[in-house]
């Protein structure tokens, strides 16, 4: 069987190195941002605003997930929050496929 150590931990790293991953996607969506002149319709950047405060609140998301799975381990594991903390690494996978996927689409597909 594995443990609930074992599992928290794979989370911890996961969602860090996914938070690594979502930052990427913010700065490709940055750096379209600024290829637009500042005359630029406010229509023409706003898909980029909002997909860059979709990566933000995603990369939060990402830090709140990895404090989860610190706190469970420093705290001993104990088990009302063992399910919260997955539960976040869960909603977090959902929210960097989403956040990665629209980004993509909008740099290659605009």
């Amino acid at each position: 069987m594995i443990e609930s150590k074992d599992v928290v931990l794979a989370a911890l790293g996961a969602a860090a190195a996914l938070a690594g991953f979502v930052l990427v996607f913010l700065g490709i969506i940055i750096a379209s941002f600024q290829s637009y002149a500042g005359s630029a319709p406010p229509s023409v950047v706003r898909p980029f605003r909002i997909a860059g405060v979709a990566l933000f609140a995603t990369f939060g998301l990402s830090l709140v997930t990895v404090a989860l799975s610190l706190l469970w381990l420093v705290l001993g594991g104990p088990a009302w929050l063992y399910a919260p903390t997955l539960a976040f690494f869960i909603v977090q996978l959902v929210a960097v496929l989403l956040a990665a996927g629209w980004a993509t689409r909008m740099v290659l597909w605009p």
